[in-house]
């Protein structure tokens, strides 16, 4: 099934309305709901690996923590990457909603952009976007492989040892030198619409211990090989935060990895179900994941 195919299917749903009184109030709305924890053996592994476009509750794996979702509106320059591992960031985009139809558009329009905020964000030299994901809460496509579905598993989308090997397949002979910098792995999330139902919470990434991250395979489809994610098991302290109302020109910088000692390496992120807002319209984005290295 086409990407085409799939969001045209998408636009002919009949979106539900979006009550007035549910949106801003000027005041912080955080919110309680539960999120996906790994569960972990005695020696500290992941009790199964995850699979990729299933988001359900897993129940020999994971368990169920409940947590408050702090909101970040009005106070998103509180927030940087080094310190926390996301930053929320104000960019407007030349791409329209119906642009994301088309993957040449994406790759010849959004990655540059993309890109150069990277750079304009971060003071990188060099910044290589290895490839996106769309998403909505309603996916007809049954295998997600065109049009995947949130995740409501807490995780970080690799491990370090996966970038590294990234970095490698993606460039190839000017790899070695570039491992020799410093390097990262960063997920730039961009909402198509206002986000209510199914928003990104992500962790504060310095309340988080490297000892929390767990090495958890993911199994892909279509018989690709089996990708190492980071999991996260549960500990004290986890501070969580999304957007209220996230719009389109509101972006989410969520650090996958990064090689300096010195910054927040890692942040656990989650789709969060928020009950007052199931029955709003779905939930739709786009993921771009770079590889972000420093002269």
């Amino acid at each position: 099934m086409s990407t085409t195919t799939v969001l045209e299917q998408i636009a002919s749903q009949p979106a539900a309305p979006v009550s007035i009184a549910a949106l801003a109030t000027g005041k912080p709305r955080n919110f309680q709901t539960q999120l996906q924890y790994v569960k972990v053996s005695d020696d500290g592994k992941a009790l199964g690996p995850s699979t990729w476009g299933r988001t359900d509750y897993e129940e020999d794996r994971e368990q169920l923590v409940p947590v408050t979702i702090h909101d970040a509106r009005g106070r998103q320059e509180q927030f940087s990457l080094d310190r926390n591992g996301f930053q929320l960031i104000k960019h407007t985009t030349v791409m329209q909603k119906d642009h994301y139809t088309s993957d040449e558009n994406v790759k010849n329009i959004y990655y540059p952009e993309v890109e150069q905020m990277v750079k304009d964000v971060t003071g990188a030299s060099f910044v290589k976007t290895i490839h996106h994901v769309l998403r909505h809460s309603s996916s007809p496509d049954p295998d997600c492989l065109t049009i995947t579905r949130p995740l409501y598993k807490v995780h970080v989308d690799s491990t370090p040892n996966r970038v590294a090997q990234t970095i490698k397949l993606a460039l190839g002979d000017k790899a070695d030198e570039l491992l020799k910098k410093r390097y990262a792995l960063i997920n730039i999330w961009r909402p198509l619409k206002p986000v209510f139902k199914d928003p990104l919470a992500y962790c504060d990434g310095s309340t988080v211990p490297d000892k929390a991250f767990v090495v958890r395979e993911l199994n892909m489809p279509n018989g690709q090989a089996p990708k190492e994610n980071s999991a996260v098991r549960l500990g004290e302290g986890h501070m969580w935060y999304y957007l209220y109302g996230q719009d389109v020109d509101e972006v989410t910088f969520i650090r996958c990895w990064d090689s300096n000692p010195n910054v927040v390496k890692r942040c656990p992120h989650s789709a969060v179900r928020d009950a007052e807002m199931e029955e709003l319209a779905d939930r739709e984005s786009i993921e771009a994941r770079c590889l972000v290295f420093w002269d």
